[in-house]
């Protein structure tokens, strides 16, 4: 049986890849928009902030593959992320008739920031805000805006964090209960013949893991979306904004690219 996307709004995270598919992204709001599909996004843009500290003059530190963020950079990489990509995208759904509203990933307590290891400087990951902080959320959502996400975000005493993004987004899903779409310029998780997974459990991921087949990066990102599953009670989704069924498939309710099911 196709798997269904239920009546609770899309979480969509964008990686840096479908951050600069504008002409995709339009295809896709419009879609949505002609369906009347409640959806959100959540971005970052790590090429973005590390063009523009090479632009300054500045070192681009990485710790285990990691960008560290010092204290005194965050004014610029929050500039960077909560500016200019977030803008980008606005510009797109204005194009495609919709109401965006940029927002930081702990704006009206959706999330809050949970320090990463010190060594990162002001990195973090985030935790689902609470039941109040959901019902602001859903008020936006119900009075017709799209919220766009950036994975900046404050402490409780106002400092400013870079935020992983696809830990934000899996936060927001889990605070909605809803279904979370990654889209990146992969179709999908891919076996050995490069053929499209259709299906991913906690089982089927594991075996995979160990002949191989799922490597590297893929892997973490496919342990966040089973993670994100349990935590939702909701399917998740790795597809490409490249994929031209997308917005069709998501516009009625079906997901695209491989599902992993918590």
């Amino acid at each position: 049986m196709e798997p269904t996307i239920n009546a609770a709004p899309l979480v969509i995270k964008l990686s840096g890849k479908a951050l600069g598919a504008e002409p995709e992204l339009e295809r896709l709001f419009r879609a949505l928009r002609s369906a009347g599909r409640a959806f959100l996004l959540v971005h970052g843009g790590g090429v973005a902030v590390d063009r523009l500290m090479t632009d300054l003059g500045h070192e681009v530190k990485r710790v285990r593959g990691l960008r560290v963020s010092p204290a005194e950079e965050m004014p610029l990489i929050a500039g960077a992320l909560a500016g200019t990509c977030s803008l980008q995208l606005r510009g797109a759904a204005v194009r495609a008739g919709l109401l965006p509203l940029g927002l930081a990933a702990t704006d009206g307590g959706m999330c809050r920031v949970v320090p990463e290891d010190p060594e990162l400087g002001r990195v973090a990951k985030t935790q689902a805000g609470g039941v109040e902080d959901r019902g602001r959320l859903l008020s936006l959502l119900n009075a017709g805006w799209l919220p766009v996400i950036s994975s900046v975000g404050l402490d409780s005493e106002g400092r400013l964090w870079n935020i992983n993004a696809d830990d934000a987004a899996l936060s927001v899903a889990e605070l909605l209960g809803a279904p979370l779409i990654f889209l990146s310029d992969v179709k999908g998780v891919l076996d050995g013949e490069k053929r499209l997974i259709p299906e991913l459990t906690p089982e089927s991921t594991e075996a995979l893991i160990r002949e191989g087949i799922i490597t590297a990066g893929m892997t973490v990102k496919v342990h966040a979306a089973l993670s994100a599953s349990r935590a939702t009670g909701a399917p998740v989704s790795i597809a490409s904004i490249f994929d031209d069924a997308v917005p069709e498939l998501l516009s009625v309710g079906k997901f695209p690219g491989t599902v992993c099911r918590g």
